[in-house]
């Protein structure tokens, strides 16, 4: 049952997601001999949270973060393998028959999206997915005294007084206002703490979202489970150039001081995980400053949310393939069994090249969303083996289908 359970979410999750996918674009900028290529997400977040508990009614059966129905898996929280947009066309499709059978057997209406819709879902969606789970107050107590923080600032009263009161942080403006503060306020730190305690105390697991949950008595945790923090990557993408493209690099383009930043990086980015990657490599990041000459780069308002609203983002790249591999991967599959083997179209099944407009996986997986359910009854009349697909596929298929046929 719990298997049966797992794969529910999965075929759930994916759909809604991926449906949503076309909200993923690429920038491609030329500044005379370097290409700088950047990866967002467009759509508006409150935007699509209207259109998730309004207009669509997606909240009749799914959650998000706990708000919602029941009918449904909650649609936040999962991380997508690599690469992330061919792991989650790949799981749609290969939950298709099942996903559309049970919203058949559910008289669930087809919900009609178009393209700035699903922009502004998938950005509530995935800004949904980057909420931290809920903190434990106790164990940020436990933090809170191990790391050596209560010899200077105090929590509701208890602890040191030669440094500010912490309770009124994130309770006030949320985790984000944490991770702001920290990181504004690290270069000041380092120095005295590293006296005061021998070390520059690290954080690892959920040690800083207990810390949070604990300093605000859970408040902004709770609050920010159903309304994420608000946040911009296209915005995050000009503070980037801004404040840290000097030492910082995505996709081989800024600096090299400091580590990449881009796709290929695990870097965590949920608010907590962000806020302790920042405090863990503070030392390192203010020796470089110094050295440079040049003050650590201080962000104000939003900017730290839109920042890590940009490097989420570009986890979601679109993936690279091969035409040559994606026709082997077309016919092994089974697809040439319908489509042709150069994908040219038969009695059985439509043409699948790209035509004037060339395929992106979002786009390929848009296609597949609209006539999916088609493709599943035919599959089903024919007898047709639904044919499974590895998340490595997609780049490839995508590939091939924009490639012109051989015509051998």
């Amino acid at each position: 049952m719990a298997t049966t359970n797992h794969k529910h979410y999965l075929i759930w999750i994916a759909a809604a997601v991926v449906t949503t996918a076309v909200s993923v674009a690429l920038l491609l900028r030329r500044s005379g001999s370097v290409e700088r290529r950047a990866l967002y997400i467009v759509g508006v977040p409150e935007k699509g949270a209207a259109l998730f508990f309004g207009d669509k009614q997606c909240f009749i059966c799914h959650a998000v973060n706990g708000s919602g129905g029941r009918v449904a898996p909650d649609l936040s929280g999962k991380r997508p393998g690599t690469p992330a947009m061919g792991w989650l066309t790949a799981v749609l499709w290969n939950h298709a028959p099942g996903m559309w059978r049970q919203m058949r057997y559910g008289n669930v209406s087809y919900p009609q999206l178009d393209s700035q819709e699903m922009a502004h879902i998938l950005a509530f969606l995935y800004q949904a997915g980057n909420v931290d789970p809920a903190g434990d107050p106790d164990a940020g107590q436990r933090v809170f005294n191990d790391k050596g923080c209560a010899q200077c600032h105090s929590v509701r009263s208890s602890g040191g007084k030669t440094a500010p009161e912490l309770s009124t942080v994130a309770g006030s403006g949320g985790s984000s206002a944490w991770t702001r503060a920290m990181w504004n306020h690290a270069q000041a730190m380092v120095d005295p703490v590293t006296r005061a305690l021998g070390h520059w105390p690290q954080f690892a697991g959920s040690e800083m979202n207990d810390l949070i949950a604990y300093v605000s008595a859970g408040a902004s945790n709770a609050r920010e489970r159903v309304h994420p923090a608000r946040g911009s990557a296209e915005r995050g993408w000009q503070v980037f150039q801004a404040k840290c493209i000097q030492c910082h690099s995505v996709r081989g383009q800024g600096g090299g001081i400091g580590p990449e930043l881009g796709p290929q990086t695990d870097l965590q980015l949920s608010t907590a995980q962000f806020a302790s990657v920042l405090w863990n490599h503070a030392p390192a990041m203010l020796k470089v400053v110094r050295g440079l000459g040049i003050p650590a780069p201080l962000l104000e308002g939003n900017e730290i949310v839109d920042l890590q609203m940009f490097l989420a983002s570009l986890r979601y790249f679109e993936p690279t393939g091969s035409a040559f591999v994606g026709q082997r991967v077309f016919a092994e599959r089974g697809c040439a069994g319908c489509h042709g083997a150069e994908a040219e179209g038969t009695q059985l099944a439509p043409s699948l090249r790209s035509g004037p407009a060339t395929f992106t996986t979002v786009s390929f997986t848009t296609a597949l969303w609209k006539h999916g359910p088609k493709m599943v009854d035919a599959a089903e009349g024919s007898g047709a083996q639904w044919p499974i697909l590895q998340a490595t596929d997609i780049g490839d298929l995508v590939s091939f289908l924009n490639e012109p046929p051989s015509h051998k």
